[in-house]
């Protein structure tokens, strides 16, 4: 199995840890559904996984750094769930993102300025959370991105210069 889309139903309970057996996915979609508990840190087993959107749920507790282990990853859809702790900065080895969308949850802690590195990302998003700190001056280096949001959260300090590079 390469694609599993089980969004937009009425399911409820954990995602199963056994998610992260199937090796061979490529996309996974839960979002739009009643899933609660913490994200599985297996999923960082799927090496193939390209898309994970896990939006729309009652998802909480810490995203798992393993995720950080997904190198075809490019898109990650977490938005609207009740995620805590910070935001993992090995986040930045996912070079191949595209798009990330954290944005209503809880996150805590600071931008980390390994998304930076993320030199294909488009979008970020991490509106309505209360992360603290300085924009990083890193994310002027992404040159493709076209939106950027981080509304509603307790960022301190200045606005970097570096932010003006981004003319998408």
């Amino acid at each position: 199995l390469t694609d599993l889309s089980l969004s937009k139903n009425q399911l409820s309970g954990f995602v199963p840890s056994e998610l992260g057996y199937m090796t061979q996915l490529q996309s996974l979609y839960l979002n739009n559904n009643n899933l609660f508990g913490k994200i599985p840190s297996e999923l960082g087993q799927l090496s193939q996984l390209a898309e994970l959107s896990l939006y729309s749920n009652q998802l909480s507790g810490n995203i798992p750094s393993e995720l950080s282990n997904l190198l075809e990853l490019t898109k990650l859809f977490f938005y609207n769930n009740k995620l805590t702790g910070s935001i993992p900065s090995k986040l930045g080895n996912c070079i191949k993102m595209v798009e990330i969308d954290m944005g209503n949850n809880q996150l805590r802690g600071i931008v980390p300025m390994e998304l930076g590195n993320l030199m294909r990302l488009t979008t970020l998003h991490l509106y309505k959370n209360y992360l603290t700190g300085k924009i990083p001056t890193e994310l002027g280096r992404l040159s493709e991105m076209t939106g950027l949001d981080f509304s509603n959260n307790q960022l301190s300090q200045i606005i970097p210069s570096e932010l003006g590079k981004l003319t998408q």
